[in-house]
């Protein structure tokens, strides 16, 4: 392997996870101007997760990973510790959103990473701001609103709109009068025939394109592939209001790290020359402009109401100024676990109304 050879490895999220062929478009360009090579490898998250635990079966191994921030938790991978000189480009808060343990492992490129609702313009003439718009919506064979069901992380803006931050000092601090309201908000979308339950990922997605749904909870991520399928008819609203709590959710950062201390190695520099550019203005304007991604860069940020006119890209990102920012603490574990609690105890009752349905 050349020591100017950089190998990445990118975990492919769905069809609607664009962002290997953007990096692959910004890794073209480094080709050219810098004496760079690149080499992907991508995969889905399960073999991702595998591989990345077990590098030391690897023959050729990642020089970088693309990664979401809490996945710098993978002590096994040896991620380098990254030096604080990159911090200069972006605020603290994003900065430290890649930290473990007190030692930065890792580099954010964009943030966001949140939950927005995505809605189909032809069927609202303005934004369903509130749940009763989308409650009363009626169209035959339309669903009016799609979540994920199998997927804790959709659950989390109701958790944090119902009780409010749940992490006090490092502990998961629910209760369990919150998780019953949190269970009840989405049984009776259930039972009033609202909520249909469909995989983030490939199958909400199918049926949101082709008009099956009306609204949906998904990934901000997943704007650019929508706009390119759908164009002007598709929007973005912030989380909807629950009675008079104010929705909000959770944002984190997706980045770089550099497994078995890579930044360390043969490749150190060049290595940190591809930092430099990813983090760049230039190339930041990009995830903004191109790829409809909320950029890391401050300057790019300052500047995001000129270079930005896509509504919708600003509505996401005052979403994400509302969110609670996650941090990589054991108990973001512990929260998940509740969350699966509550998401089987949802399908549990559920299966039951609709038994009484049927009966």
């Amino acid at each position: 392997m050349e020591k100017n050879e950089i190998v990445i490895w990118h975990e492919m999220d769905g069809v609607g996870d664009s962002s290997l062929k953007f990096i692959e478009s910004i890794c073209h360009e480094l080709e050219i101007r810098e004496n760079f090579q690149f080499k992907f490898v991508q995969m889905n998250i399960a073999p991702f997760l595998e591989r990345l635990n077990n590098l030391e079966e690897e023959k050729e191994k990642p020089d970088v990973i693309f990664i979401a921030q809490d996945m710098v938790t993978l002590e096994k991978a040896n991620l380098s510790e990254v030096p604080e000189k990159f911090s200069q480009y972006m605020d603290k808060k994003i900065w430290d959103s890649m930290k473990y343990k007190g030692i930065q492992r890792g580099v954010p490129y964009v943030q966001g990473n949140h939950a927005v609702i995505f809605y189909n313009k032809k069927y609202f003439a303005k934004k369903p701001e509130t749940w009763e718009q989308i409650r009363k919506f009626k169209r035959d064979k339309v669903c009016n609103f799609s979540m994920d069901l199998e997927v804790v992380y959709w659950l989390m803006p109701f958790i944090y709109s119902i009780y409010g931050n749940p992490i006090t000092d490092g502990i998961v601090t629910i209760t369990t009068e919150n998780t019953m309201e949190v269970q009840n908000f989405i049984l009776d979308l259930i039972r009033q025939g609202i909520l249909c339950c469909y995989s983030a990922i490939s199958t909400m997605l199918e049926k949101f394109v082709a008009g099956e749904i009306a609204c949906m909870i998904n990934g901000e991520w997943l704007y650019e592939y929508l706009n390119k399928e759908m164009g002007e008819q598709v929007g973005i609203c912030g989380l909807p209001n629950i009675g008079n709590m104010e929705m909000t959710g959770v944002s984190s950062s997706v980045g770089m790290a550099f497994p078995q201390n890579s930044l360390q190695g043969e490749k150190g520099k060049a290595l940190e020359k591809f930092i430099d550019a990813m983090l760049s203005k230039e190339v930041q304007e990009k995830w903004l402009v191109s790829h409809k991604r909320i950029p890391v860069n401050k300057k790019v940020l300052a500047d995001m109401n000129q270079l930005e006119t896509d509504k919708n890209v600003i509505t996401s990102y005052e979403q994400m100024k509302k969110n609670y920012f996650l941090v990589n603490e054991e108990c973001i574990n512990d929260l998940w676990h509740k969350g699966e609690q509550i998401l089987v105890k949802i399908i549990e009752d559920s299966k039951l109304v609709m038994n009484k349905k049927e009966v």
